[in-house]
């Protein structure tokens, strides 16, 4: 645990030093690695797969560009109806209209998206292509943790 420990203290002294430059960008907080689901899958496949890995969402991808998400709350909907296929695709139910940022974008235009759009994750997209995700949770805890090291360096 202790390198681990290390290489976020040292992670979050980065952000601090870029904080004190200029806001963070979303590259700063987003998770990079992204479990995804191919359109093809099964519902009960991306629910598995959600309740092995802890996760709420999983971005739907074809070769590293993303073409939708399904989320946890989708998934009940679907299973909760009485009849509902097990064979199911993602693609019938996945949420299309992706919101999307850069990894350069600052992350105060990232909260506004995810308060003017009413949704707790933004794609993170480079080129077309898949390099992240950055959720509401991302974005409270990194709060929380420039605060600390914030708090850590004036001492």
């Amino acid at each position: 645990m202790k390198v681990k420990t290390d290489f976020l203290i040292k992670k979050l002294e980065e952000i601090e030093k870029k904080r004190e430059v200029g806001e963070p960008r979303v590259k700063d907080l987003m998770t990079k690695e992204v479990l995804t689901a191919d359109p093809e899958d099964t519902v009960v496949n991306a629910a598995e797969r959600m309740l092995e890995n802890r996760i709420h969402a999983l971005l739907v991808a074809r070769e590293d560009k993303p073409v939708g998400i399904i989320s946890s709350y989708d998934l009940l909907l679907i299973m909760s109806i009485s009849d509902y296929d097990k064979n199911t695709k993602v693609r019938d139910v996945m949420v299309k209209n992706l919101v999307t940022v850069g990894p350069e974008d600052d992350i105060r235009s990232a909260l506004e998206k995810m308060i003017e759009y009413n949704i707790r994750r933004l794609v993170v997209v480079k080129d077309g292509r898949l390099v992240g995700i950055l959720s509401l949770i991302d974005l409270v805890l990194g709060f929380v943790d420039l605060s600390k090291v914030s708090l850590r360096l004036k001492q």
